[in-house]
């Protein structure tokens, strides 16, 4: 295969990683740049600008048919990398070593990208017309905002897609789901006092620990799913306190909730809001104020759906071993299945453990089996 074969999966990843796309600038301006250089000019493509050298990209291979279709998505932006010395390959030169390329971003998520512009090329190569069309999306602002995500939700031109890949590291399983993320951020105002008098203030501190008890009990965490578990709720930053001698008149409180699909955010989120205020009324001089910081819903696709079972299928024609999966972590399905209500599968090259790490990095050979599994499930049912 001229397109879906190690030595060019390489050649396009090393180009991607060398570009420096890692939050909170995100330059994804260039990496479009780079992924259009491998096309022919003529290609339909949307490219969306989100400003100041942020864009998303939609390549599209028209179909026979104008409606229906699938839709493949991956971002590229990545995550910081850190301190630059505790990494054994720079971060940004994308360095060889035993089969492997090493570099942020090489598993979350810009092998998943270069599958994605590998089967795009076989496709094309191919000269053949599809009997719908064929979307290769590239999103901008994942690990933040989520701006291209939510441009593809507004997208007209995916209004009718009818399935969608979202090529994210998953170890080439295939991922039917991913939990939500509800994070608050909690702001409590109480009354400063002496520390030797504790009843003349309202402690901040300790009234925000009283929050978040009352708080977890509000919540049902008592469903397990057999793919994800059950729904977690943890503190992830708190700060309070000015001295030891002190009543704190003021704290903050941050919260990571991990959610299944039967947590309704905006009721949890009315409910944080209804104890707040029951508390300020049990105790003068006490307030509260509630931010929501992150709101991404839980989504998932049913296991013995006809689509997962074609894509098992295609697997298992490449000698995969199928092992069916959900993802604890939330990719931009969160962001674009509510809205167009397709089944989707998580589903790329690399290791989900990989992603975020120090000397992050992905096996060539994966980006060349998951290109394949695409290219191989497009010839079967959409050529």
């Amino acid at each position: 295969m001229k397109f879906v074969n190690d030595n060019f999966c390489k050649e396009v990843l090393q180009r991607l990683v060398r570009i420096n796309s890692c939050q909170p600038v995100g330059n994804e301006k260039e990496v479009v740049d780079a992924i259009l250089a491998y096309f022919p000019k003529d290609i339909e493509k949307e490219v969306i600008d989100h400003k100041n050298g942020r864009q998303s990209l939609i390549i599209k291979i028209n179909g026979r048919k104008n409606e229906g279709g699938v839709a493949f998505v991956g971002h590229t932006d990545t995550v910081a990398y850190g301190d630059m010395a505790r990494w054994t390959f720079a971060p940004l030169e994308a360095q060889e070593h035993n089969g492997y390329i090493y570099g942020r971003g090489t598993a979350d998520m810009k092998s998943g990208d270069t599958a994605m512009i590998a089967t795009a090329l076989e496709i094309l190569e191919t000269g053949k017309t599809p009997e719908e069309p064929i979307y290769f999306c590239f999103t901008a602002d994942e690990e933040v905002g989520g701006l291209g995500a939510l441009a593809l939700a507004d997208a007209k031109c995916l209004e009718t897609v009818r399935e969608y890949f979202i090529a994210e590291p998953t170890n080439e399983d295939i991922g039917l789901c991913e939990k939500g993320a509800l994070w608050l951020r909690i702001k409590t105002t109480g009354l400063l006092s002496h520390g030797s008098r504790p009843e003349v203030g309202v402690n901040a501190v300790e009234k925000t620990m009283e929050f978040y008890e009352r708080f977890k009990q509000l919540v049902d965490r008592s469903l397990v799913d057999k793919y994800l578990g059950s729904t977690t709720m943890a503190i992830t930053k708190f700060n309070g306190g000015v001295m030891t001698n002190v009543i704190p008149a003021y704290a903050e409180m941050e919260i990571d909730m991990r959610t299944l699909t039967n947590i309704d955010h905006e009721k949890v989120i009315a409910d944080a809001k209804t104890l707040a205020q029951t508390m300020a009324d049990e105790k003068k001089g006490l307030s509260f104020e509630i931010e929501v910081i992150n709101n991404r819903p839980a989504v998932a696709t049913d296991e013995n759906h006809p689509f997962i079972e074609r894509v098992a299928g295609i697997c298992r024609d490449n000698d995969f071993k199928v092992n069916k999966k959900g993802l604890f972590f939330y990719t931009d399905a969160s962001q674009i299945i509510p809205k167009c209500k397709a089944p989707f599968t998580i589903m790329g090259p690399g290791d989900d453990l990989m992603a975020h790490q120090t000397d992050e990095r992905v096996e060539i050979s994966s980006m060349t089996r998951m290109a394949k599994v695409y290219f191989d499930y497009l010839m079967k049912y959409y050529m």
